[in-house]
């Protein structure tokens, strides 16, 4: 399969019904760390504090929304391919709780003449405040990465899709089904081996469930990737 078309059908996952979608904008910060214990021992810790500027109607504009922080240990299969245990916790503000969350995850990774495709598929089982049961949720994660060498050999488009899936229905959360899609385009610029920046739009829509609207949101994204 060629790198065109790869990037056809990640243009191509988002296709879903926003026409009845309440809209919100927001900004996004991340601090993802990896860590090279070995060769075969591998690590990351997230940071992400997530803004609302313009929340739906109701809702908190202009304050901090979420805090994610999540860790994982993992060990390497093949150079390419990873395996991951993690944990995260997540309080949010709007409505007040907080989530803890254990997960799994599959890393791997496709090099191609010039073009890297990421491939991320994660397990969660996420505890909930307010929720009884435990509500299972799948993700697929793609990364395309493409270096615009013509412009600065430290200079990549890239671009992310993830699809969420809740897998089980639970007494007062989530149903199963469908559950976001998070497509981000922007610019990653790698300062050194060990630093870069990923700057650009990313476009979540989630499905409103239990009666709840639909949410279009319009997101600022600014990641510092570091690895040591």
């Amino acid at each position: 399969m060629s790198v065109r078309v790869i990037l056809i059908l990640l243009t191509l996952l988002p296709v879903f019904s926003y026409a009845e979608s309440e809209t919100r904008t927001s900004s996004w910060f991340m601090s993802l760390s990896r860590f090279n214990f070995s060769e075969q021992f591998r690590g990351f810790l997230d940071i992400q504090p997530r803004f609302t500027v313009e929340d739906i109607p109701g809702g908190d504009n202009g304050s901090i929304d979420t805090l994610l922080m999540r860790g994982a240990l993992g060990y390497q299969i093949k150079p390419n391919i990873g395996l991951y245990q993690g944990y995260a916790m997540i309080p949010t503000f709007d409505p007040d709780r907080v989530e803890h969350r254990l997960f799994q995850e599959l890393l791997a990774k496709q090099s191609f003449t010039k073009a890297t495709l990421l491939h991320r598929f994660r397990f969660e089982q996420r505890l909930l405040e307010s929720v009884d049961d435990t509500s299972l949720r799948v993700r697929y994660f793609g990364r395309f990465t493409y270096p615009l060498t013509n412009i600065s050999d430290k200079l990549s488009f890239a671009m992310n899709e993830e699809v969420f899936i809740h897998v089980n229905d639970t007494d007062t959360g989530p149903q199963s089904g469908f559950n976001q899609n998070r497509l981000f385009i922007g610019m990653n610029y790698r300062v050194s081996k060990t630093l870069g920046f990923d700057i650009g739009y990313q476009n979540q829509f989630i499905n409103g469930q239990n009666g709840a609207v639909d949410v279009m949101n319009h997101i600022a994204f600014l990641g510092i990737l570091t690895n040591f």
